[in-house]
């Protein structure tokens, strides 16, 4: 009789048991509504191998990156926006940037769910919502981790997920799918006008060539959307999913492609402002190199890069080498630093295209900062050489791994 009774105890425990988790998964998980994304494309055995070569490997790229970045302030989840090494000297100690970007946690989000690593995804997701207050992040950052986060909900969403995205996409775009504007600072000549809303014509600004372009500017404020913060790919998802009104996607690829300059400047316009386009951002007689490309690899990922810009960009590539960080209007050239903060972009728009020679130069681009040292704490990683010492960023690192995944 008593062996009975503890049988029917332990059934009904296990019941109750099962019954609870039933009635949790539905609260978080049965009743949560499937998505359709459409994300970057798996990268094949094919393109992997001419990362390779280069001396790129997602694996170990992805287990250095997180060794050594994550964690090191405290016992945050999230990645710093950059990290030094220690240097030869005994004084030049290691150092973390402290900065935490939305859009670097967004790419590591990414990460996770691309590996398939469940509990990182959730703890991180979790902790992004905790700590950022997205009313104040930039309309770029938002969409950054907005994109992740569909990606997440795709494989493991529960209903609250969906509300948040619901929250997110409504305090990030207007009732016509557009990304609400926001303050942004931009270069003016001293005497008030705006050099950057003049239209660019055949490219040659002849009245303007003998001016010092980067010595005699100041910056403004203006509100506007900033092209490059439009992730068209998200948009398109968001529509398809029911999140943004039926249009925004068009309305959208119709604002980003009329920020184009020219037929002969196939770059694009930093913002769109009062019904103008201002084609200049830090200089005020240059284009905004970085900024177009990131435009370029936003329109590739929508099928709708124009090819004038496409060849632009190979040209620039395989004629120059490297790219630089500006395009100067009255010279017709780039100039400046070189524009190593989007060679992941250059990448992605090479898979998005199907162009495996411009994804071959931007692993070769990549590939020349690789630590080799064996005994390096980043070996596998990329880094940059500032003032002789060696520095990690964790954008560069996330996004070539993001490439060769």
């Amino acid at each position: 009789m008593r062996k009975k009774i503890i049988t029917i105890v332990i059934i009904s425990v296990l019941a109750v048991a099962v019954g609870g988790g039933y009635l949790l998964y539905q609260r978080f998980y049965g009743g949560a509504s499937k998505i359709d994304v459409d994300t970057s494309p798996v990268v094949s055995y094919e393109w992997r191998q001419i990362a390779s070569g280069h001396g790129i490997v997602s694996d170990y790229l992805f287990m250095r990156t997180k060794e050594l970045m994550l964690g090191k302030d405290g016992d945050s989840l999230f990645i710093p926006s950059s990290y030094m090494i220690a240097g030869r000297l005994s004084y030049q100690e290691e150092a973390s940037s402290e900065e935490y970007r939305l859009s670097d946690q967004a790419l590591l989000l990414m990460m996770y769910v691309k590996r398939a690593d469940r509990l990182a995804a959730m703890r991180l997701k979790d902790q992004i919502l905790g700590y950022y207050d997205l009313e104040s992040e930039s309309s770029g950052e938002v969409a950054s981790f907005l994109s992740s986060y569909l990606f997440y909900y795709q494989a493991y969403g529960s209903v609250q997920d969906m509300e948040n995205i619901r929250n997110i996409t409504d305090g990030l775009f207007d009732e016509d799918g557009f990304i609400r504007t926001e303050s942004l600072h931009i270069a003016s000549y001293e005497q008030g006008a705006f050099y950057s809303l003049d239209e660019p014509g055949d490219g040659s600004y002849s009245s303007l060539e003998t001016l010092d372009e980067q010595g005699s500017a100041e910056f403004t404020d203006i509100t506007g959307i900033r092209i490059s913060s439009v992730d068209l790919r998200l948009i398109r998802n968001l529509e398809n999913n029911g999140l943004l009104p039926e249009g925004s996607f068009d309305r959208n690829l119709d604002l980003v492609l009329g920020a184009k300059i020219s037929s002969e400047i196939p770059l694009f316009a930093y913002a769109y402002a009062d019904g103008i386009y201002i084609y200049s951002h830090d200089v005020a007689a240059a284009v905004d190199v970085e900024e177009s490309i990131v435009t370029m690899r936003h329109l590739a990922e929508a099928g709708s890069l124009p090819s004038e810009s496409l060849s632009w960009l190979r040209m620039q590539l395989y004629n120059s080498g490297v790219l630089a960080d500006e395009y100067y209007y009255s010279y017709g050239t780039t100039d400046g630093t070189e524009a190593v903060n989007i060679y992941p972009d250059i990448m992605f728009i090479g898979l998005e295209t199907g162009d495996e020679d411009m994804y071959d130069r931007a692993c070769s681009l990549e590939g020349s900062r690789v630590a080799t040292y064996s005994s390096s704490p980043a070996l596998s990683m990329i880094y940059r050489e500032e003032n002789g010492r060696f520095v990690f960023y964790a954008r560069e690192n996330l996004m070539v791994c993001l490439a060769v995944t």
